[in-house]
């Protein structure tokens, strides 16, 4: 099955740049061809306009907006299904403080109305992570939109390690009235942990090892760098605690959240962080969000750090991906930067890099057609690809 965009204005190499043609093929990207390359050879065809017509493979994309698919690499998507209430919320395993043997992907509900959503939004893979609630809260996955089952949708079922730090870990055990209700506790269970994985794999190498322990086994891949460690932290003092953490254990880290990352955005550039800043829609509805500003992701991305945004769905919604960019845009970031948010910069966060993010021969076909400029809250999708699949 070979289909064929037309013309249009596609985001190529970091920038709008009129499109002659993009091909997919087997569920790839197997060409693209601009107009101004066609034009060097006398070829160029000058543009009509009209609304994009299907005409068997062949798409017109005049005046349209064609884009990798969106990425958000910080999700609660179908943990709890929407519209379905608390019996159904697969957050938290909050009665057990550590709990890295608990996996995202085993909770994962593909019948959950946030999926058609973010296709609407342009959304086509989101990470998705436990809650907050416990000092060490289990696995990520990584899935596109689509599928029919879990296993149809899984890039990844095991991509990351949740920690979470400050406020939310502190709340739910400090109720309980048990260990740890400070951060100094928060920090020392993830030591303690950490320290028992590292001596866990030693054991598990000598002739004496005998019996598994799961939630031990579940934090081998994250000692020997297979998985990210995945840092909840909004205050700036937490972001550091997470980095000295890191530090000590060796841990490939990632910042979630990263709300006061400006405050440190120095100190951020010099550890060549990653973070996936947001939901910046939301309201400053507690402590660790006073200083939340949109400012965050130009500043942080000036010191060098590579930088998303997330809706933290369910917080924002989902398809409020591309409005979260828009938002930054109107507090001075500039344009193809805040698409690279929600674009290439997760895909690089991610490890997807060399699959998705960008229009590029080879990656996987995730592309969707715009009416209007995708930072116009106007602008709605005419046509989503996934793998190449025509999915609206």
């Amino acid at each position: 099955m070979k289909t064929v965009l037309e013309k249009g204005n596609v985001f190529y190499q970091g920038k709008f740049q009129e499109l002659d043609k993009l091909v997919i093929e087997k569920g790839k990207i197997t060409e693209i061809v601009l107009a101004s390359a066609k034009a060097k050879k006398g070829k160029a065809v000058p543009a009509t306009k009209k609304k994009p017509e299907v005409a068997g493979k062949t798409i017109d994309c005049t005046d349209k907006y064609i884009l990798p698919g969106f990425i958000d690499a910080h999700t609660h998507i179908s943990l709890e299904e929407e519209g379905v209430g608390w019996y159904d919320a697969d957050f938290n395993e909050s009665y057990g403080l550590a709990t890295p043997h608990v996996r995202a992907f085993d909770a994962l509900k593909m019948r959950d109305r946030a999926f058609k959503d973010a296709l609407a939004g342009g959304v086509t893979t989101a990470m998705i992570t436990p809650g907050s609630a416990n000092p060490i809260g289990g696995q990520c996955c990584i899935v596109k939109m689509v599928g029919n089952i879990a296993e149809d949708a899984v890039i990844k079922e095991s991509s990351g390690m949740k920690f979470a730090f400050g406020e939310n870990p502190k709340r739910v055990y400090g109720e309980q009235k048990k260990f740890p209700s400070t951060r100094m506790g928060t920090a020392a269970v993830i030591r303690e942990w950490l320290m028992k994985a590292q001596d866990y794999l030693k054991r598990k190498k000598t002739k004496e090892f005998k019996e598994r322990e799961i939630r031990l086994e579940a934090l081998i891949p994250l000692i020997e760098g297979k998985i990210q460690a995945r840092a909840h932290a909004h205050q700036a003092d937490d972001i550091i605690t997470a980095y000295r953490i890191a530090q000590e254990f060796n841990l490939d880290l990632v910042f979630d959240h990263c709300t006061e990352g400006h405050l440190i955005a120095k100190e951020l550039g010099k550890w060549k962080a990653r973070a996936v800043v947001g939901p910046t829609l939301s309201s400053r509805s507690k402590a660790e969000l006073k200083n939340k500003t949109f400012d965050t992701v130009g500043i942080l991305m000036d010191e060098g750090c590579v930088v998303a945004l997330t809706t933290d769905h369910p917080v924002m919604p989902i398809e409020s991906l591309s409005v979260a960019a828009a938002m930054c845009v109107r507090h001075g970031l500039d344009e193809e930067r805040a698409i690279k948010a929600i674009t290439e910069n997760p895909a690089i966060i991610l490890g997807l890099d060399k699959r998705l993010g960008k229009l590029e021969v080879g990656y996987d076909a995730d592309v969707v057609v715009w009416d209007g400029h995708p930072l116009d809250t106007r602008s709605k999708t005419e046509a989503v690809f996934v793998d190449g699949n025509k999915v609206i």
